[in-house]
C-alpha cells in the first residue's frame, strides 16, 4: 500500500494587533475582513480551509493541497507576510 501526503495543515503566529484587526466585524455582525477576501489574495494557489476566528486563538490556520506543497506554501507565505504587513500598517 502506497501513501502520498496530500494536504498539510498550517498556522502562522498572529500579532494582537493583527488578531484584532482580522475579527473586527461591522454593526450588523458580519466580519469586515472576511475569509473570502483572504482567500481571493491567494488565487491560484491550492490553499483552503482558513481560519482566525477567536476559538483558533493568535494563530492564522490554513491547509495546503496538491502535489507541490512545499512550493505552493513557500509562495502562501508570501501572499500572507504582505497581507499581513498591511494589517500592521506596514508596507
Amino acid at each position: 500500500m502506497e501513501v502520498q501526503v496530500v494536504s498539510v495543515r498550517y498556522r502562522i503566529p498572529l500579532t494582537e494587533n493583527q488578531t484584532q484587526k482580522l475579527r473586527r466585524t461591522w454593526p450588523n455582525g458580519d466580519p469586515f475582513y472576511p475569509y473570502e477576501k483572504m482567500e481571493r489574495y491567494l488565487e491560484p494557489l491550492l490553499v483552503e480551509d482558513l481560519n482566525w476566528h477567536h476559538y483558533s486563538g493568535n494563530y492564522l490556520y490554513f491547509t495546503v493541497y496538491g502535489d507541490e506543497i512545499e512550493a505552493t506554501l513557500a509562495d502562501a507565505l508570501k501572499v500572507f507576510e504582505t497581507r499581513l504587513a498591511l494589517l500592521e500598517g506596514k508596507k
